[in-house]
């Protein structure tokens, strides 16, 4: 019963593991403990251009430690093991050094000399294939004082454990692939200029990006009250604000429509709101989540204007640099007389660099130049 116990609660910890990476050593641990071995390595090893090499490995407490003996002595490039030329059995999941090697084998004798210089005694591997010509490999080593060979239970556990590893590491490729993705996704969204929020229905920010982290900093209409609701200058509009999030939350009245707000007044300056709610399209998996609804806000403060670079410019509409300089200036608001008196050049010759541009964009007009340029994607990517 006490070693069954043990087993259950080695599984309970292995599958901890793809949340935090740093318990396969503890882990091993307790599979040494079951095993009666002194050394217990988890790999993944790639049949490459006709070599063996480790993908991925992980070991016991007692083994990491020593990684630096262990490596010296049964790094992929030394190791006889991988070195070997006669293929195990196709159908075999449990190996000795005697299923390797034959027993005059050089490489025999250089792997026992191995051994006991790495402090090293019986081996004992089970192996399990995986997609993509690779395989997992259980490895365990006996201290080199104890003679007795793998018993058929200690075979067992080894190979029940197999499936779990196996599970155990597909999550953890699944979780990985998921974070990276997460990261990708907030760092896409961070290089654009548009400032988003998303807030639970007390007005409490879940996540924001960087260009709304920049506007509740400078701007001082709206703020997080104690570091996370959203809070404006007046009662009321901070009121009008949450009841919005909550209706864009939870769609109270059966209304999704968008609603906006001006703060600071209406005037030009004034920080705008626009609240709306965050479709969830995983209809499946919204059956089973009940968790409260979210609002998107989205942020805008016409005090920051947009800064499109000439260079990108340049490229885009294939504009020489004087005139990417000159649509740049006029898409931030400078007139032709201010970007001529900035540039240097006459007027003249500004109305001439003008034409040029208004040709190479296909517009008729200065202000359908302005709305082509902002409408580009050099407008939309944040500088």
């Amino acid at each position: 019963m006490t070693s069954m116990l043990r087993i259950n609660q080695l599984l309970l910890d292995l599958y901890s593991c793809p949340t935090g990476p740093g318990r396969w050593p503890t882990v091993l641990d307790q599979v040494c403990r079951a095993l009666k071995v002194r050394s217990a390595v988890i790999q993944i090893i790639r049949l490459n251009d006709g070599q063996l090499r480790s993908r991925w490995m992980v070991r016991d407490s007692k083994s990491e430690a020593a990684c630096v003996i262990h490596d010296r002595y049964f790094s992929d490039r030394v190791n006889p093991r991988f070195l070997v030329r006669r293929p195990p059995p196709v159908d075999q999941n449990i190996f000795r050094d005697s299923d390797i090697f034959e027993p005059n084998d050089p490489l025999l004798a250089d792997l026992q000399q191995r051994m006991a210089a790495a402090g090293l005694g019986r081996y004992l591997s089970a192996r399990m294939m995986l997609p993509g010509n690779e395989a997992l490999a259980l490895v365990v080593h006996r201290d080199p004082n104890n003679e007795h060979d793998y018993t058929r239970r200690e075979e067992r556990v080894a190979l029940e454990l197999m499936p779990h590893l196996r599970q155990t590491i597909h999550l953890m490729g699944t979780l990985r692939d998921a974070q990276r993705q997460t990261r990708d996704l907030h760092e896409t969204i961070d290089s654009f200029r548009f400032a988003l929020l998303i807030c639970d229905p007390g007005g409490s920010v879940c996540w924001s990006n960087a260009a709304a982290q920049r506007i509740l900093e400078q701007r001082q209409e709206l703020w997080l009250n104690d570091g996370k609701q959203l809070t404006t200058g007046s009662a009321k509009q901070t009121t009008a604000l949450r009841t919005a999030i909550v209706r864009a939350a939870h769609g109270s009245d059966g209304c999704c429509d968008p609603e906006v707000f001006a703060l600071g007044g209406s005037g030009a300056n004034a920080l705008q709101i626009r609240v709306q709610a965050l479709e969830h399209t995983n209809a499946v998996a919204d059956r089973y989540d009940d968790s409260n609804g979210r609002a998107l806000i989205v942020l805008s403060d016409p005090n920051s204007a947009p800064s499109l670079p000439p260079d990108l410019l340049k490229r885009l509409f294939g504009l020489s640099p004087a005139e990417s300089r000159l649509a740049s200036a006029l898409c931030v608001g400078a007139t032709l007389n201010e970007h001529a008196a900035k540039a240097g050049v006459t007027i003249s010759t500004a109305r001439y660099q003008l034409k040029q541009v208004m040709a190479k964009t296909q517009v008729t007009k200065q202000s359908q130049l302005v709305q082509r340029l902002c409408s580009s994607v050099v407008f939309h990517l944040r500088t």
